[in-house]
């Protein structure tokens, strides 16, 4: 893939890139704010200003609405709504937020938002994934560190989930119609140096994109859960992918910061997001109600 270094603002820790209501939305979560590009390509013309809103809290996560202003947000304080860039808290944290946060999560299609949280210092496991609904959150499954790598199948059959620092990639069985989840299928363990799985994205064609911090590469999984793909990267440490564009076929990928032991590729030391064109179609996001 010929990959492109994005002319926006570098990032400490980019994060949540989503393809939206014809633009594109990331995050830096360690310097609270939200970087939103309302244009459609990334690649067929020169970006356009890059609009910078500050935020109250470590926000990790931000998910569209049906309303084009309006969108939700996940952080350490709990969940936000964010309408004309202004915010106001809609649910407190259901975690203790001296030692957690929310960190990665996805709607279903049936508009529920499914939220993943870490711990501040990686141990114990009390993380956990939550299911938000009529404003209350519920913990579907617990027992993580860093839970991450939210994803769900075009056919609604399974949620992806990863947990960074168990460096597990698992997916689990959904029943759409209940919002309930079923048995749990472990799909890879990461074992080579300090390479782990992080954020991800799904495709058209039921394929798991995800994110290999410290790897500097995409795996891609397909339908049927077998890995079948490394994509390589020039940046040490991405931490999620996103499909979008007029055509669907343009891919975003966000990172942390390199450093002496992982630096980016040459041409891309600097690199906070990288886009390509790809093989591969996006899904439309789905929108929490």
């Amino acid at each position: 893939m010929d990959w492109t270094a994005l002319a926006v603002p570098r990032c400490e820790l980019a994060e949540s890139p989503r393809y939206a209501h014809g633009g594109w939305t990331w995050l830096d979560i360690k310097q609270r704010k939200l970087y939103r590009l309302k244009q459609k390509s990334l690649l067929n013309s020169p970006l356009q200003r890059v609009e910078v809103i500050a935020l109250p809290d470590e926000i990790a996560c931000v998910l569209p609405t049906s309303q084009p202003d309006l969108w939700m947000a996940y952080g350490r304080q709990g969940a936000w709504r964010m309408q004309a860039n202004q915010l106001t808290r809609a649910m407190d944290a259901p975690f203790d937020s001296t030692k957690h946060r929310f960190n990665d999560g996805k709607a279903d299609s049936a508009g529920r938002a499914w939220v993943s949280s870490l711990v501040d210092a990686r141990q114990p496991a009390t993380a956990a994934l939550y299911r938000m609904q009529h404003g209350q959150a519920k913990a579907m499954v617990d027992g993580l560190i860093v839970g991450n790598g939210l994803a769900f199948s075009p056919c609604n059959h399974w949620l992806y989930l990863t947990d960074t620092r168990q460096r597990a990639v698992w997916r689990y069985a959904f029943d759409l119609a209940k919002g309930e989840l079923g048995q749990r299928e472990l799909l890879h363990t990461y074992t080579e140096g300090t390479e782990r799985p992080d954020g991800a994205v799904v495709s058209a064609d039921g394929s798991y994109w995800v994110a290999v911090i410290e790897g500097y590469r995409l795996d891609r999984f397909n339908a049927a859960g077998t890995l079948v793909e490394q994509v390589e990267l020039p940046l040490a440490r991405p931490t999620m992918p996103c499909l979008g564009g007029p055509h669907g076929d343009e891919m975003m990928v966000c990172s942390a910061q390199p450093d002496l032991d992982f630096p980016n590729r040459p041409g891309f030391e600097q690199a906070s997001l990288i886009a390509a064109r790809v093989s591969a179609q996006a899904l439309p996001e789905n929108q929490v109600v």
